[in-house]
């Protein structure tokens, strides 16, 4: 499964409302990850953000927030995609079939400490792209 994604290209602001499409499948689970990430970073510099269907929208955006706020929202969502991992792989979606994949808490928090790197990897590789 691929991770979904902001599709910048789409991002449009109305009455001081931002409107951004996601581009991706949602998958089961995902917009609880985001509502509760959403919660857990609090506001910023703008009002609230929400998720209906492949839309997020953020009330309240001035001039002068666009950077931190697409910063918020890009990790917002890495968490969402984060969060999925985990019950990926305990589902066997490694591809490997041994079938002795460690099972439980532990395994679980494993997995999604491990996603943090694969959080940075894509971060990292967003910010080299932008610097060139």
């Amino acid at each position: 499964m691929s991770d979904v994604k902001l599709e910048w290209a789409s991002a449009e602001v109305e009455d001081a409302r931002l409107t951004v499409t996601l581009k991706g499948e949602v998958p089961k689970g995902w917009k609880q990850s985001f509502e509760r990430t959403v919660q857990l970073l609090g506001d910023g510099e703008w009002g609230a953000v929400t998720l209906k269907k492949q839309t997020v929208q953020v009330s309240d955006v001035s001039q002068g927030s666009e950077d931190k706020l697409r910063h918020h929202l890009e990790s917002i969502v890495a968490q969402a995609n984060a969060d999925q991992e985990p019950r990926e792989r305990d589902a066997g979606a490694d591809g490997d079939g041994d079938g002795e994949e460690p099972e439980g808490p532990d395994a679980e928090m494993t997995g999604r400490f491990r996603a943090f790197a694969e959080a940075d990897d894509a971060k990292q590789a967003e910010q080299d792209a932008q610097g060139a």
